[in-house]
């Protein structure tokens, strides 16, 4: 249960976004670099008649798309529901599963919410660290002898797979055997950047009870703010998620975009690519320039400097050419990290690196 008065430590901030939206490149959020065309967009809303906007649509449009995502993801419409965003899905799944002394364990640097909610309901949480060497080509590499001394001592393994800063930290074979091996234990993979990883467990669902795959539309569809979330997983396991699955999950206008993504498949596939190559050029480019690298395999680089004022002054440039960017810290390393989209915008950065 959540604890109303340990709800009132947690602390909360909200960063404004003072981006200049025309002049600007958003590099700095894991957001689409490059907006969407506006044709794509009065395609999709054109079709919305008058009275969808005042009455309650009708649940016979969500069971359309619903069979279209099935379709997509190449699962039975019964494998999944939809949620408003991941981080529905990931509360969701926290409030069906907990219980008193609940623990979980999860590899480090993660999305915020996860942290938010394990402090809501109390859940004690251990995270797997990352070990820092820049003498292989991915710096992040998950500590697995950490991960399996404390994988026994836990209820629920929350892997990000690829992680915002890591690689792929597991295998669909490691996975599996994981799966097999401990059978009580749930493990929740969330794949928000696996469009870009091109590694996912989704096939482990139909064959393992055990095991909830989380997919989202903000990173692979580069649709941020449509809010669109999918939990995946064996038909059986599924269902006391289907039970208190609300019959409006997402507003319509989300439902209609995502039913726009889902069918033309290559807007996403296009764009997956582009991001990738993208992503392998300003790398190559970095390295050569005699940077550290890390190829996070999702959305974004990581860039080192050995000292925080360099890191500071890189940022700082970058910012007064619109160029948003995020500075991060892990442990006592600092690292620049540039979200990627097409090499003429990669292109753009490089001159001020």
């Amino acid at each position: 249960m959540i604890d109303l008065k340990n709800l009132k430590k947690i602390e909360r901030s909200s960063t404004p976004d003072n981006r200049n939206f025309k002049r600007g490149l958003r590099t700095d959020r894991n957001e689409k670099v490059v907006n969407w065309s506006v044709s794509i967009f009065k395609k999709i809303f054109s079709k919305i008649k008058p009275h969808e906007f005042t009455a309650y649509y009708n649940t016979n449009e969500i069971e359309k798309i619903k069979k279209n995502v099935a379709n997509y993801f190449k699962i039975n419409i019964n494998n999944f529901i939809i949620n408003h965003g991941g981080d529905g899905v990931i509360k969701e799944f926290l409030l069906l599963h907990h219980k008193k002394n609940l623990k979980v364990l999860i590899n480090s640097c993660n999305y915020g919410m996860y942290y938010i909610y394990f402090k809501a309901l109390k859940i004690k949480f251990l995270e797997i660290p990352y070990i820092i060497d820049f003498n292989t080509k991915n710096i992040f590499n998950l500590d697995k002898n950490f991960f399996k001394k404390n994988i026994k001592k836990t209820d629920i393994i929350f892997i990000t797979n690829p992680n915002q800063i890591s690689n792929k930290d597991f295998s669909i074979n490691e996975i599996r055997q994981l799966c097999k091996k401990y059978p009580k234990k749930y493990f929740f993979i969330d794949e928000s950047y696996a469009n870009f990883g091109q590694v996912s467990f989704i096939s482990l669902t139909k064959k393992y009870k055990n095991i909830y795959v989380l997919r989202s539309i903000t990173k692979s569809f580069g649709l941020a703010s449509a809010r669109i979330g999918f939990l995946i997983a064996h038909k059986n396991t599924i269902k006391s998620f289907k039970a208190i699955e609300t019959p409006y999950p997402v507003s319509l206008f989300s439902g209609k975009c995502l039913n726009h993504f889902v069918t033309n498949k290559n807007l996403s596939k296009n764009y997956n690519k582009l991001v990738s190559d993208g992503r392998k050029f300003i790398c190559d480019r970095l390295r050569k320039l005699n940077y550290k690298v890390h190829d996070s395999s999702g959305l974004s680089v990581l860039i080192y400097f050995d000292k925080k004022k360099n890191l500071d002054k890189k940022y700082n440039l970058l910012k007064r050419k619109y160029i948003y960017t995020k500075k991060l810290e892990y442990k006592k390393y600092n690292f620049l990290r540039i979200t990627c989209g097409p090499i003429n915008y990669m292109r753009k950065i490089l001159k001020y690196l």
